[in-house]
């Protein structure tokens, strides 16, 4: 059996991507520089809405 990847990160599995804090990717969720939406307490990021390695970029300078 074929276990389904999932189309969107929590903001604790990003955080982990990008190597920075799961409040940072808060705050830039709320900046709006990271397009997330808002499910409970938490947000969730869709992929297909992020640049992964531009983000890294961003992120790193």
């Amino acid at each position: 059996m074929k276990i389904k990847e999932k189309d969107y990160y929590t903001t604790m599995e990003l955080a982990k991507v990008l190597g920075i804090s799961r409040i940072s990717v808060f705050k830039r969720v709320r900046q709006g520089s990271i397009l997330g939406q808002k499910i409970g307490r938490d947000y969730i990021i869709y992929k297909k809405d992020i640049d992964l390695e531009k983000l890294k970029t961003i992120i790193k300078h």
